[in-house]
């Protein structure tokens, strides 16, 4: 610019000086020099010319300018983003391990999350820990209720991760009326032993993590009921192969129902409906896997000890392994919200559809001898009755072995905040060894449940309502159900839920869940339940 000040003054006086001299030529009355004024404007075109130069250059300077400092301007957001980033990187490892070795793990820190982040199924990625309140995507290679919660970092370093989380449930359960009776399906009398008490329902404790790679992960759990006080302690090994295959070794669920894909405890209540928690199967240790065939298209499979390894030790388990597997198709959006969750907290904008078909298989037995009680309770037929109690099937006899066979088909939707699914059982027990004759060679049952669910209030309050149908060999029970969900904080972690079931003679019998065998009648519960 100031170039251009200069050259402008240099024409101005040279231009002026021409004219005066023009006006004394005139004045002298002397005629013009032709030689001269040519090489003036020759001069004067030179400047001009010079001036275009000038100027030209000068725009291309600004315009470097301009984008120096534009780069510029981008480096000091890029140099305070990395500051950020490495500043929670030390606030991180000064809760674990102090300030001075903070500083010296920073890099390997770093280097970590950049191996974690290439994996798409690992539970880095899935879990984010800095997003509590968010529902927790969880491990998806954990089927059953074994599935951590997002949970706090407590420790990290260059071979290995330590991340601890738990789930709470506290509940005040009413099984009215207060006094009842029934018959089994040979005309005999049935004691009905309604519940009214308060229970810190259930605890469970979760580690999980990895060591020495990414890609190699491991969870452990406590798992209590306090109803029953029972407790037990397992966990599971994984080995991330990428989206096709997480493969594990350990406890987990045979995946035989939509509620056993690793949904818990994202479901409508705290626990399953009737026909649910008639049919499924139940936990076992065994060799697993969960990957994906195609984009929206899942599948699950195991290969375990038996129907229900829980409180069974090795010396009770025969040498018959049991197996399940299960295709999981999500043909709209490709997902189901956070770990396939029941209702439709998440407010989907677009229709998102599921569809589930599963197959178990288990050969069972009564794991105890004849004139005991059967520790084996997962099959009950559809009057209550146990099927390995000596008398279930025919006074004085004891059914000690029979193959367990479940197939079971689910739709669901979800859009908008409304969420309604359905899923259909059917059910063959055969194969029967006995101490006597039996009348039947089989029994097949089948059953469903479907329910429904909207989000009144968005993120705060959701109402649902349900029913379950079973059609069996013995009895035809079936119930309906109403509640509520109360979120207080915005997430799905905490809520409030109230229920009401209107129950027509339950054939389950637990003391976890909501029923007695053969409770006819409403049954109210109250519940907090937290996953953290």
């Amino acid at each position: 610019m100031r170039s251009h000040a200069i050259l402008r003054c240099v024409l101005l006086t040279l231009v002026l000086s021409i004219a005066n001299v023009g006006r004394g030529q005139q004045n002298s009355s002397s005629p013009p020099d032709a030689t001269n004024s040519a090489v003036t404007l020759k001069v004067i075109d030179q400047l001009i010319q010079q001036n275009e130069q000038f100027e030209t250059q000068n725009q291309q300077m600004e315009k470097q300018n301009l984008q120096l400092q534009k780069q510029n301007e981008e480096l000091i957001e890029q140099i305070k983003t990395l500051r950020e980033t490495v500043d929670q990187h030390v606030n991180v490892s000064e809760q674990s391990t102090g300030a001075a070795s903070a500083q010296i793990a920073v890099g390997k820190t770093e280097k970590q999350t950049a191996q974690s982040s290439s994996q798409s199924q690992s539970q880095s990625k899935v879990d984010d820990k800095k997003k509590l309140p968010q529902a927790s995507g969880g491990n998806p290679a954990i089927f059953g209720e074994f599935n951590p919660g997002r949970g706090f970092t407590v420790g990290r370093g260059e071979y290995g991760e330590l991340n601890l989380s738990g789930y709470m449930a506290a509940r005040f359960l009413d099984q009215l009326p207060g006094n009842q009776t029934a018959i089994d399906h040979l005309g005999r009398p049935i004691q009905v032993t309604p519940r009214k008490d308060f229970q810190f329902h259930r605890v469970m404790l979760f580690s999980q993590g990895w060591l020495f790679s990414p890609k190699f992960l491991y969870s452990t759990f406590l798992w209590t009921v306090q109803d029953t006080n029972q407790v037990a302690v397992g966990g599971a090994i994984y080995y991330n192969f990428g989206k096709i295959m997480t493969l594990g070794l350990g406890w987990n669920a045979y995946p035989g129902t939509q509620s056993l894909q690793g949904s818990h405890p994202y479901w409508e209540s705290y626990d399953r409906v009737m026909a649910d928690e008639f049919f499924r199967p139940y936990f076992s240790q065994g060799l697993f896997a969960k990957g994906n065939l195609l984009p929206k298209l899942e599948y699950r499979w195991m290969f375990g000890n038996n129907n229900s390894n829980l409180d069974v030790p090795a010396v009770k388990l025969d040498r018959n392994l049991s197996a399940g597997a299960a295709l999981t198709w999500y043909p709209t959006t490709g997902e189901f919200g956070p770990r396939g969750a029941f209702g439709d907290y998440e407010n989907h904008q677009s229709l998102a559809t599921r569809f589930n078909l599963a197959y178990t298989y288990s050969p069972e037995d009564r794991q105890s001898p004849i004139g005991t009680p059967a520790n084996n309770t997962t099959l009950r037929i559809t009057d209550s009755l146990n099927l390995f109690d000596t008398g279930s099937l025919v006074p004085g006899v004891t059914v000690e072995r029979a193959h367990y066979n479940l197939v079971s088909a689910a739709v669901g939707m979800k859009y908008h905040g409304f969420w309604i699914q359905g899923e259909g059982y059917g059910r063959l027990l055969d194969h029967f060894i006995a101490d006597g004759k039996l009348p039947m060679a089989e029994i097949r049952d089948a059953g469903f449940y479907a329910q429904a669910a909207s989000m009144i209030v968005p993120k705060r309050f959701e109402l649902y309502g349900g029913t379950s149908y079973i059609f069996g060999q013995f009895a035809d029970p079936k119930e309906f159900i109403v509640g509520t969900n109360y979120y207080p904080w915005n997430t799905r972690n905490i809520r409030l839920n109230t229920q009401l079931i209107e129950v027509d003679h339950s054939p389950v019998n637990s003391t976890f869940g909501f029923y007695v065998g053969q409770t006819t009648g409403p049954i109210f519960s109250i519940g907090v339940t937290a996953l953290y």
